[in-house]
């Protein structure tokens, strides 16, 4: 957890998970969402010698236009990964005033390396999703609203259902299975 702090965040204790939050794993389908189904993206090429700072700031532009937190509640849901062969869980965390995301957060559980992003955000709500992926040679942020309209994470979600992948869940937590179920269930008439 000690990147979480490099990278200005906060884990907010006491905080527990509402039932029918998208799981983690779905979202790792979201960048092939298309544009269509509401994903605003911004990219940046590998060689930008702002590359630093022009990730952070479209970061937090995209998060606070997006609406996964307001200037005012910087609190929001990363999905952190309790080590290998487990799957990923939401945290509630907080974003403090002094942040680095994309450089030391990346270097840490945010990513492969500096200016390297690989995350996943949620707000509180569970109504936008915001990530960040790195390519060959750009990375992008982006925001998902109403990830629950997207057919692409609903087509991983029902796929997930099937149980295959329960067996690397935290048996303190529902297994993917059913917490992909649940969350399907909990949108069902509003991804018509």
């Amino acid at each position: 957890m000690k990147s979480l702090t490099a990278a200005g965040l906060r884990i907010v204790e006491g905080w527990t998970a509402p039932d029918g939050l998208v799981p983690p794993t779905v979202t790792g389908q979201a960048a092939s969402c298309p544009s269509e189904e509401g994903r605003v993206e911004a990219m940046l090429d590998v060689l930008d010698p702002d590359l630093h700072e022009n990730a952070n700031a479209d970061w937090y532009r995209l998060a606070v236009e997006g609406g996964l937190f307001s200037e005012t509640d910087r609190r929001f849901l990363i999905a952190i990964n309790p080590g290998p062969d487990r799957l990923a869980r939401w945290h509630c965390v907080e974003l403090q005033s002094e942040w680095d995301l994309m450089g030391k957060g990346a270097a840490g559980l945010l990513g492969s390396a500096p200016c390297r992003p690989e995350f996943a955000m949620l707000s509180l709500d569970g109504n936008v999703l915001c990530f960040a992926t790195t390519w060959e040679h750009a990375i992008s942020t982006s925001v998902l609203k109403a990830p629950h309209r997207s057919q692409v994470l609903r087509r991983w979600a029902e796929a997930l259902t099937d149980g295959s992948m329960d067996d690397m869940g935290d048996p303190d937590q529902p297994p993917l299975s059913v917490a992909a179920r649940r969350w399907l269930d909990n949108h069902r008439e509003s991804s018509d």
